[in-house]
């Protein structure tokens, strides 16, 4: 079975099981949500510029690996896309966090520095 076919199987189940055991029905839903949204997550595409926060690399060394093939082009001629799932992650790179809400960056390793210094601290 592939895994673009889980999420159907797994809702059938729990249909089949609703009259018997709701909780364990409702798992298989809860399963399957899972799995669509990861699933289309994965399908989800960036630009070179956010691919580029996201794993490292520069836009020009991305840029390069769209064209030369070794990174599908998500996107279309003259303006590529890099599929979230296909982001290359340059080796001892940390991407920072994203706070949404108010648009500032944060360094993961910073965070958990700063926690640990203020439990150093009397």
């Amino acid at each position: 079975m592939m895994v673009s076919g889980l999420s159907a199987h797994w809702r059938t189940r729990a249909t089949e099981l609703e009259r018997f055991a709701p909780a364990a029905a409702q798992a298989f839903r809860d399963a399957a949500d899972q799995l669509e949204a990861s699933l289309q997550s994965a399908e989800e595409s960036v630009t070179l510029r956010e691919a580029a926060l996201l794993g490292g690399y520069s836009v020009d060394a991305l840029q390069r690996m769209v064209a030369a093939g070794r990174i599908e082009n998500a996107g279309r001629r003259g303006k590529p896309r890099i599929r979230k799932a296909h982001v290359p992650t340059k080796p001892g790179y940390v991407a920072p966090l994203q706070n949404s809400k108010h648009g500032a960056k944060f360094h993961a390793t910073a965070v958990v520095a700063s926690v640990i210094a203020r439990e150093k601290t009397p």
